[in-house]
């Protein structure tokens, strides 16, 4: 840890230097191989070659290809590196952040939508222009789908009595695709789900302690994976690019399908002196981190000196972490019609600073509302023992909690909510809650 007395923030671990280490080369049959894929995917040569090395070791168990034959190396690259619509690793410039998952989005986007629609206007506007770009319209023949480019006629071995598998309907009878330079179809479709961590670059993390609030975008299955809320972790993602205007896109850190997979969860990025602040109750609310966190006495203020208003008038809080006891509260779900899958949540959180400023009133508590993603995504009503094991939690559990902050009417009186997007509820401040019992009589007898 760095010692110099003008340094406040504790996240200054020192880097340990290592010297490079000459690696064997794979054959050059491989190594070309490597390379196209590479050219074709936008991938670095590294970043394909450690994807083809893990798959064969997970597919085909070769823990040690330099025994192998290499007629049999070449075969692999052949099977593993086939055109799909997906990327077969996490990008070209994947980097790795540290920090913590604070909840995850209760809604599901389409991130293709935008080239989708791009594409339906070009070839109505002028189908001249959408066959310049390189892509393709489906054409009947035979009773098959073909794919007619400015330049080809492309087989898909698709029957014309149903859609087309990645075809995008522009009207009637026509359909259109996104053609890659090899000559395949491909969609655009893409699900995402934004995930929210806080963190930064492992770099920056231990060179400065700096961190910031992260939108980290799941895609198509992991968009219903379970993630772990207010644990340490490590993640590759691919960051924005340095050149990125838009202060939205700034914030989203790329994953592809199959990332839920490889977070680590560990506090192995700090010295052994630091671990204890990565938990929760320092990491979600000290100032000397960040500027997130909300006590609910300040709710109200909070809201009404960050809100942002929408073009159509709507006004919303902002995103904060906060502290509070559970006064009472419901697993069961209620209806929710603007929820994805129909289902809502909540429970009422307090504290004694809140409970003196506003006495025993409808506004000494704060209630929060729960979509079924988060409720279903990161375990909203349990927390880890100490063999890992999820318990459900009782009320009179104190609870830190990520979501943002708005304002409810009832009776004429206005007092805050929480649209909860993570909870981590501390082991050491948790109540069990008690479920079932023994019911029959014959126990007294």
């Amino acid at each position: 840890m760095n010692n110099e007395e003008n340094v406040s923030n504790p996240f200054m671990g020192l880097k340990e230097q290592q010297m490079p280490v000459a690696q064997p080369q794979l054959p050059e049959e491989v190594r070309v191989r490597i390379q196209k894929h590479s050219e074709r995917t936008g991938e670095t040569f590294e970043v394909v070659k450690e994807y083809y090395l893990s798959s064969i070791k997970e597919i085909f168990s070769c823990d040690d290809w330099q025994s192998e034959d290499e007629d049999l190396l070449i075969d692999w690259t052949e099977s593993i590196f086939v055109q799909s619509r997906k990327g077969t690793t996490q990008g070209s410039n994947t980097a790795v952040w540290v920090g913590h998952f604070l909840g995850v989005d209760d809604k599901v986007g389409n991130r293709g939508e935008g080239l989708i629609n791009w594409g339906i206007r070009t070839f109505r506007e002028s189908p001249n222009d959408w066959f310049a770009t390189g892509n393709g319209h489906y054409e009947m023949k035979d009773g098959m789908w073909y794919i007619k480019t400015q330049d080809s006629l492309l087989e898909t071995n698709e029957p014309s009595n149903a859609p087309p598998s990645v075809g995008i309907h522009v009207g009637g009878n026509d359909y259109i695709c996104f053609v890659s330079r090899n000559g395949y179809a491909y969609s655009r479709d893409e699900m995402g789900r934004y995930s929210w961590f806080l963190g930064h670059n492992i770099d920056i993390f231990q060179e400065t302690g700096d961190m910031a609030l992260w939108r980290v975008d799941l895609k198509d299955n992991d968009t219903q994976r379970a993630i772990r809320i207010g644990e340490p972790c490590k993640i590759k993602v691919t960051p924005p690019s340095e050149d990125e205007t838009s202060d939205f896109r700034k914030t989203i850190l790329n994953t592809r399908e199959g990332f839920v997979d490889t977070i680590v969860y560990t506090d192995d990025f700090v010295d052994r002196d630091e671990k204890k602040l990565l938990q929760p109750s320092k990491f979600w609310v000290e100032s000397q981190f960040h500027d997130y966190f909300v006590p609910l006495e300040d709710f109200a203020e909070a809201f009404r000196t960050k809100k942002e208003v929408t073009a159509q008038g709507n006004a919303y809080g902002p995103l904060v972490t906060t502290k509070g006891r559970i006064v009472r509260m419901s697993t069961e779900s209620r209806e929710n019609e603007y929820d994805e899958d129909g289902r809502g949540y909540s429970f009422s959180i307090s504290t004694q600073a809140l409970q003196s400023a506003e006495g025993v009133g409808r506004g000494s508590e704060v209630y929060c509302n729960i979509g079924s993603a988060v409720h279903d995504l990161t375990n909203v009503f349990s927390f880890r023992d100490e063999d890992g094991e999820l318990v459900e939690y009782a009320e009179g559990t104190v609870l830190y909690l990520f979501g943002r902050i708005g304002m409810m009417q009832s009776g004429g009186d206005e007092s805050p909510k929480l649209k909860v997007m993570g909870v981590y509820a501390n082991p050491r401040l948790a109540r069990r809650r008690v479920n079932g019992g023994d019911t029959d009589v014959a126990q007294f007898r």
